[in-house]
Formats: structure tokens, C-alpha cells, sequence
């Protein structure tokens, strides 16, 4: 099988980097695309995606990569602002926590191809068959997606990429993510 082109879209290289709010890699950006390369073969569907056409999740070791969620518990500081992820997209409360970030025992990249990218208005950063728009590194193996990323894909918002998800895959998300909250970063 042939592997196709790959490259960084300007969306993940501009939230997955070190130090910041989110996952990353503690490699290069190439070192990854190897990674992936290496891994191509096991990619699955994105989630609400039913085969490997438009969105796939690399899975990948977890080493090297850096978790952005902190567990929380009653005694766990959080912070809540209005944010967005980029201009033109729809803003939210973003909630986060202080506290250490959770081990990264599984990871995942994730990959839209260039057909995918230019949905709802999205621009491609490169001649790339697929490009990686979002790091996964989690503490346990099937973290659900955040239930606002849900709700952005399902609407159609600005931003989102069309999937269709259960009541049970947005159940599920609600509540692992009602223990978590991304890791409180002063900085950015």
C-alpha cells in the first residue's frame, strides 16, 4: 500500500506545541509524520465517521507525547473564561484546571483528508493528501471526544466537520469529561 502525502495543518501546529493548553509532542513535526507513516496501516474511522475516507485516527505509541487534561476533584482550582479556537469560530466557556497533567498511556493523530479540510470553509496549509489536525494523548484508550467538539461536528458550526454521534457517544463524552478539564496554562 501506498502512504499517502502528509503534512501539518496550520490548525495543529498552531495549538500542539510545547507548553501549551494542549497535547503535544515532545519530537519534531517530521518525527511524527514518521510516526504516523510507520502506523498508517492500523489508522481507524474519526469518530461518527464509518470508514477511512475523510477522517482517520492514527494510533501511535504513547511516548514522547504530553497529555492536556488534569483530573479533578473538589479541592482542584479552575478557571473559566470566554475563548475561541480561531477567528470566525463561535466562542465558549473553556474550563480549566490547575493541577498536574495526566500520564499519556495512549495516542492518537489525527488526519483529515484534503477533502475533509476544505469543508465548511477551511482552508488546506499544503499539497497534502491528509493533513494532521489535532493530537490525542490520553490517560485511558477510547477517550471520547470533548462534547463541544461533538456538538460543533453534529451542528455544522463553524469550525466543525459533519459527523453524527449516538446519544450514548454523547453521554459518554459528558461524562468522562465532567472529571477532566484541560490543564490551566497562564501564558497564552
Amino acid at each position: 500500500m501506498t502512504i499517502p502525502t502528509l503534512g501539518w495543518s496550520q490548525f495543529a501546529r498552531s495549538r500542539h506545541y510545547a507548553g501549551s493548553k494542549h497535547t503535544w509532542f515532545e519530537g519534531s513535526e517530521a518525527e511524527l509524520l514518521d510516526l504516523v507513516r510507520g502506523h498508517w496501516d492500523s489508522r481507524l474511522p474519526g469518530a461518527g465517521q464509518t470508514d477511512l475516507s475523510r477522517v482517520v485516527l492514527v494510533p501511535v505509541p504513547p511516548d514522547g507525547f504530553v497529555c492536556s487534561t488534569v483530573r479533578v476533584d473538589d479541592s482542584t482550582p479552575l478557571h473559566a473564561c470566554f475563548d475561541r479556537r480561531q477567528v470566525g469560530e463561535d466562542g465558549f466557556v473553556r474550563v480549566t484546571a490547575e493541577g498536574p497533567r495526566e500520564p499519556a498511556h495512549f495516542a492518537h493523530v489525527v488526519l483529515y483528508s484534503a477533502e475533509a479540510v476544505q469543508e465548511n470553509d477551511g482552508q488546506r496549509s499544503g499539497d497534502f493528501d491528509w493533513e494532521v489536525v489535532c493530537l490525542i494523548a490520553s490517560p485511558v484508550a477510547d477517550e471520547p471526544m470533548h462534547p463541544l467538539t461533538m456538538a460543533r461536528n453534529l451542528l455544522e458550526k463553524p469550525g466543525g466537520t459533519y459527523c453524527e454521534y449516538s446519544a450514548r457517544e454523547f453521554a459518554a463524552a459528558v461524562y468522562y469529561w465532567s472529571q477532566r478539564a484541560s490543564v490551566h496554562v497562564e501564558t497564552e
